[in-house]
């Protein structure tokens, strides 16, 4: 028996564990590089040549630029009114000898445009500026960030070629809060290494038996051995194609997730069908079929979904042949009595017979 469910556990946690897993390499893969510099407060730009940039987080004291030739906005619904986010400047980018530059983007947050303006002015007089410190992401410009960027130069008299050999196509996204955006990416980083984690603790546990703590536990608690819940499960009945929900004499036998689990038949006081209609714009989509559980373990009740209603009432029949103390069917007024006054609701059946499984049709 344990041995067939440390297998079931296995193959049911597999998919799900290497979804993990993947998901895992991906996300902390795809932010590794982005947490180390984060870490580290950004790489200095000034020490990157232009040949070198990729998609590293930077650190950038800069004084000059050479104009804005592109705003992003919000739009607001309500108002219809715009407000403007972000500003794109044209900056330089030195080669790593400091001998060369060509033209790149910053994007900056709004709050920023005057003292960028001034910055431009300056740049136009061949002065500097106080340095202004951006921390940012290098990324591509899109299409239309692009497109933008070029019109820019060929509006100031470049030409195609002029633009090809003198520009780049990516800018520094500057982030609005610096130290926020470097948590993020930490904290990106680090889930991806606890799915990884928690994928391979996952399979491992399920390999090595630890995904029957749980059973071991349910059964130590109704007071049985584990030899007689081996012939109970063995003899029980199976309400699934794949025996995952099963009813015993001693513990009825199911699975949580992935992990199985077993309920003393003696600790139930209620069961009874519950069908969930539903729809979508008015039209039936489908219906689930539940066959609801109450016990003293989990006096909120246990949820267990079957195929159809001819499976839950087979289970509710077997229910109500086999554990006299369990008050089987629903009813307005059963739902009353249980949540106003438990005393009389287990007077019922609960507390008025023994808790012995009788077979179907025997009587007392």
């Amino acid at each position: 028996m344990f041995e067939e469910l440390k297998k079931k556990a296995l193959k049911s946690t597999l998919a799900w564990s290497i979804i993990l897993i993947i998901g895992g390499v991906v996300l902390a893969g795809w932010n590794a590089m982005d947490a180390f510099y984060s870490v580290q407060g950004g790489v200095d730009f000034s020490t990157l040549g232009y040949e070198e940039l990729g998609s590293q987080i930077v650190n950038v004291d800069l004084e000059y630029n050479f104009g804005c030739y592109l705003e992003e906005y919000s739009h607001n619904t309500k108002t219809n009114a715009n407000t403007t986010t972000d500003y794109y400047y044209v900056i330089p980018a030195f080669n790593k000898s400091g001998t060369d530059f060509l033209y790149m983007t910053i994007k900056v947050p709004a709050s920023y445009g005057s003292r960028m303006d001034t910055m431009a002015n300056n740049t136009a007089d061949s002065n500097a500026s106080s340095p202004i410190n951006f921390r940012g992401k290098i990324k591509k410009l899109d299409s239309e960030e692009l497109y933008y960027f070029n019109d820019y130069f060929e509006e100031a008299g470049f030409t195609a070629s002029e633009i090809a050999d003198g520009t780049l196509p990516v800018y520094i996204d500057a982030f609005a809060a610096p130290f926020l955006s470097f948590g993020l990416y930490i904290i990106l980083f680090a889930a991806g290494v606890v799915l990884f984690v928690y994928g391979i603790y996952r399979i491992a546990s399920a390999a090595s038996g630890g995904s029957l703590k749980k059973m071991h536990q349910d059964i130590a608690n109704g007071g049985f051995t584990e030899a007689s819940i081996e012939s109970d499960y063995r003899n029980a009945q199976a309400f699934d194609k794949k025996g995952d929900l099963k009813v015993g004499k001693l513990m009825t036998y199911y699975t949580a997730g992935s992990i199985p689990r077993a309920l003393p038949n003696s600790k139930i006081m209620w069961a009874y069908q519950n069908t969930v209609t539903h729809r979508t714009n008015g039209v039936k989509t489908g219906t689930t079929y539940n066959v609801m559980v109450y016990d003293e373990l989990a006096p909120k009740g246990r949820t267990f979904s079957v195929a159809n209603e001819t499976v839950a009432q087979d289970i509710l029949n077997l229910f109500h042949a086999s554990f006299p103390w369990v008050v089987v069917g629903y009813s307005d007024e059963l739902k009353k009595l249980y949540n106003k006054d438990r005393v009389q609701f287990l007077q019922l059946r609960y507390n008025t017979c023994e808790h012995t499984a009788v077979e179907p049709g025997a009587e007392g």
